[in-house]
């Protein structure tokens, strides 16, 4: 043992002194920037999906552009994450904390994974972040156009417009990027908490409340079954459909408008804001 040799499976050295074996790794390092993929012939998401081992919605919270389509086109630029969870782009005073509360994440495991230090620190605009097992509002699968109403007909709730502005009020008590921070910024809203909480918390507030859409209405649902949904009623269609604007329907910090049927949206009602 003093000068050195093997006992089992344990190498000793000069003095008895025991000298840690080398571990060869085994498996692939996990890869912890976004994947830059360009679709290809005959691809559509479910199959690119499978190919990283991700879910179709990782792929449509990482490309915002997607929205809530079922198909993209050969040639189209993608972003995918290394792994289960969502790339985001940084904007102009996100934050680790600001960026975990709106995708649901642990800040801890944004800092690990990206190599970043202090969770308060303004990042860079631009960079591009892999958030682990980062989630949005759930956008599939898709429902079967055969439980849709009646009224409905070959049209698809799904059928939305990009765009659009924010409201007029500043916000500090709600994450940019959430559909309360946009609804916020069309109608001063007083107190806090996730979507679902919004028709509760307007009774409470003394604002009127009900089941029928009218213009400058909040509209409140399930469309996210944890968090629920909120959006802002532009206006109402004779035949009882409404149009909306909201964010974090297609993707985190996106605006878009759509027409709701009724009976479309798992509702909780509509908060009427006090004029």
């Amino acid at each position: 043992m003093a000068q050195g040799g093997e006992v089992n499976d344990v190498a000793l050295g000069r003095a008895g002194t025991v000298i840690k074996p080398i571990a060869l790794p085994t498996t692939v390092p996990v890869r912890h920037d976004p994947i830059n993929y360009t679709v290809g012939d005959g691809e559509d998401l479910r199959s690119i999906a499978a190919k990283f081992n991700i879910t179709e919605d990782e792929i449509r919270w990482s490309n915002p552009f997607i929205g809530t389509s079922t198909r993209v086109k050969k040639g189209d630029p993608l972003l995918i994450p290394p792994i289960a969870g969502v790339v985001v782009q940084v904007r102009q005073g996100d934050t680790v904390a600001s960026l975990a509360a709106a995708w649901h994440v642990d800040t801890a495991s944004i800092m690990d994974f990206n190599y970043l230090r202090d969770p308060l620190a303004e990042l860079v605009e631009g960079k591009l972040l892999v958030l682990p097992a980062g989630h949005g509002t759930v956008l599939s699968p898709l429902p079967p156009a055969a439980n849709l109403p009646a009224a409905v007909g070959s049209r698809s709730i799904f059928d939305i417009r990009v765009g659009g502005a924010a409201g007029p009020y500043p916000v500090t008590h709600f994450p940019f990027g959430q559909c309360t921070w946009y609804v916020a910024t069309k109608v001063p809203i007083p107190w806090i908490g996730n979507a679902w909480q919004w028709y509760g918390a307007a009774q409470q507030a003394g604002w009127a409340t009900g089941a029928t859409p009218r213009p400058g209405s909040i509209l409140v649902d399930w469309e996210s079954r944890y968090y629920g949904h909120v959006a802002y009623v532009e206006g109402v269609n004779a035949d009882g459909s409404f149009l909306i604007t909201e964010m974090n329907y297609v993707g985190w910090g996106v605006i878009d408008q759509r027409t709701v049927h009724p009976g479309q949206v798992p509702l909780i009602g509509f908060i009427y804001p006090p004029r």
